[in-house]
């Protein structure tokens, strides 16, 4: 009996052990579980992650660009600590920003500003206008966008099993420190994302043939950008390969020979090919950072 006992445990053992640790980027169950069924684009924003970074606490933090104590002092909500994690959400056609918080002391949602109404509808509270508006699913979760395709959600809101499969698997493979992140499905429904004019026009080309798209940018240290594609051909990741490491090339011969740490920081962006992979990456110092950041204030200076 002593045995049995023993060896269930040893088993038992060795099969945690030999588990697979946790891979992919992970969403607020309470965002995940009301993603549209029809989604093929997700990107995610991770706000109490990007607040604990050092680049935050120097360059954000207390921006006056950003006017954030306008927009507090204006709706009652300050995201700087009561917005936890943002999610966009797209069907190729229309998009959607859901957003995890806290959105008043009281759990209600923000208080109404000049111009915004307050509407109902689905038995849910809406501010906004019959252009764009906000729903408060509950008092830590709101959905923002067109307001047709917001009452449109709201309509069919009960109808979603979470986030899709194809788009779920992509997710595992972006890094699970990320704080912003993206993932797509490609082909024709990505390309519905871009405009079929003007200068993204141009990114029609690229994208036509790629069969998925994910990007990670990690800035516990510094910046630490990934993206990847994956072409439906080499041919088509050669091209595009070919054509990024051009524009960092032009970029490079019209940098002025007075800013050298621009040179230096256009050492850092790799764009490398693996088959029909495509992988571009940026690595930026926290030193390198504020480098580039005197270098702008300076160029910016009246």
């Amino acid at each position: 009996m002593r045995f049995r006992l023993l060896a269930v445990l040893a088993v038992g053992a060795l099969a945690f052990s030999c588990r697979k640790p946790e891979t992919g980027v992970r969403i607020d169950p309470a965002l995940a579980t009301i993603v549209p069924a029809d989604t093929i684009a997700l990107a995610g924003v991770k706000i109490e992650g990007i607040r604990e970074t050092a680049l935050y606490k120097k360059y954000l933090e207390k921006s006056e660009t950003l006017r954030i104590d306008e927009l507090s002092k204006a709706t009652g909500f300050d995201p700087r600590t009561d917005l936890y994690e943002l999610l966009l959400v797209s069907n190729g056609k229309d998009a959607l920003v859901m957003a995890r918080g806290k959105f008043t002391p009281l759990g209600l949602e923000p208080k109404p500003t000049e111009g915004i109404q307050r509407m109902s509808y689905g038995g849910l509270n809406l501010l906004g206008d019959e252009k764009t508006a906000v729903a408060f699913i509950n008092p830590s979760v709101a959905v923002a966008g067109p307001t047709p395709v917001l009452k449109h959600f709201i309509d069919h809101r009960t109808e979603t099993n979470g986030i899709p499969a194809a788009l779920h698997d992509q997710m595992s493979a972006v890094r699970p420190s990320s704080q912003v992140w993206a993932v797509a499905l490609g082909g024709e429904r990505l390309l519905a994302l871009i405009p079929k004019s003007g200068n993204m026009a141009n990114l029609n080309r690229m994208l036509g043939d790629v069969q998925w798209a994910t990007l990670s940018l990690d800035m516990h240290t510094g910046v630490d950008l990934l993206a990847q594609a994956q072409y439906s051909n080499e041919k088509s990741a050669k091209q595009t390969g070919d054509a990024l490491r051009a524009l960092l090339g032009f970029a490079r011969l019209n940098t002025p020979n007075n800013e050298p740490d621009l040179l230096k920081a256009y050492d850092g962006i790799q764009v490398n090919q693996l088959g029909m992979v495509l992988k571009f990456t940026a690595q930026l110092s926290p030193e390198m950072i504020d480098k580039l950041s005197a270098v702008v204030s300076r160029q910016t200076r009246p």
